[in-house]
């Protein structure tokens, strides 16, 4: 078994700035759909989003990157491809709503 330890601080750091910039653009994108009579279609962002307003919806998203950060790091020192896996994976699905809004305000707009 490998030495946790013995690994550098951040597994996949290239990964994590895509992650957080592709959050970035989600929140973005969703606001501006909101702004032109959009919805949001996550229904767990759109009650955070009903309750909570721009600074929970960012928040809650945040929150979700730091808990994807947190597990890649825990998978990827166990299972180093894995855990890169993991994050390619967070990377794509994070950018398909932003693709998607981007299309409907080019379509739309």
């Amino acid at each position: 078994m490998p030495n946790p330890f013995a690994q550098p601080p951040v597994l996949y750091p290239t990964h994590y700035v895509w992650l957080v910039f592709a959050s970035a653009l989600d929140i973005m994108f969703t606001w501006i759909v909101l702004h032109f009579g959009g919805w949001e279609v996550n229904r767990i962002a759109q009650r955070v989003l009903e309750q909570y307003g721009l600074t929970g919806i960012v928040l809650f998203k945040f929150a979700l990157v730091t808990l994807l950060i947190v597990l890649c790091e825990l998978i990827g020192r166990v299972n180093h491809p894995a855990g890169r896996r993991l994050a390619t994976f967070a990377i794509i699905l994070t950018f398909f709503p932003v693709m998607l809004a981007g299309l409907q305000l080019l379509l739309h707009g």
